[in-house]
């Protein structure tokens, strides 16, 4: 095989390579894909000198580059694309979860052990809290004694017993 198909079965093999480590991830194709690319300038070098050389790898670069910049703004926009990634917004609303803070004081119900975090039902709604000090059972009645930001820190509701 004479050198100059070497260097366009290389090129062609790295780029597709590279190409289907986007459905395949792990850099295992995407490296083999670069291993082709640098053996193909390195054809280029051996057998055409330095300056041919160079023009490869020049020329391999600029591909490489346009061919990402390409795919950066095409892919997102096909079949496939739009299949794989994620929306680039998120749906119209608020995206700041519910309020912690008009929790505080509140009752509720723990629905899962806590030991010491866990699921409670407060106010009609599951929160994630943490228990202050002691495990919590689940079905126990809780309060909540502080809130910091997204951190509801509840206690074991204690139950007046009547002395007889």
């Amino acid at each position: 095989m004479s050198a100059p198909n070497v260097i366009l079965t290389l090129t062609a093999v790295g780029f597709l390579l590279i190409a289907a480590e986007v459905f395949v991830p792990g850099l295992v194709l995407g490296s083999l894909g670069a291993l082709c690319l640098f053996g193909a300038v390195l054809v280029g070098y051996m057998n055409f000198g330095v300056l041919a050389g160079t023009l490869i790898f020049a020329a391999l670069s600029v591909v490489t580059l346009g061919g990402f910049l390409v795919w950066m703004f095409s892919f997102p926009r096909t079949a496939v694309g739009r299949r794989i990634m994620l929306p680039t917004s998120l749906t119209p609303g608020d995206s700041r979860p519910p309020s912690s803070a008009d929790l505080l004081g509140r009752e509720g119900v723990a629905l899962t052990p806590l030991r010491p975090a866990g699921t409670a039902r407060i106010d009609g709604r599951k929160v994630d809290v943490v228990a202050e000090s002691d495990f919590i059972q689940s079905q126990d009645a809780i309060t909540v004694i502080l809130v910091e930001g997204m951190r509801v820190v509840v206690r074991k509701k204690i139950v007046p017993t009547v002395a007889a």
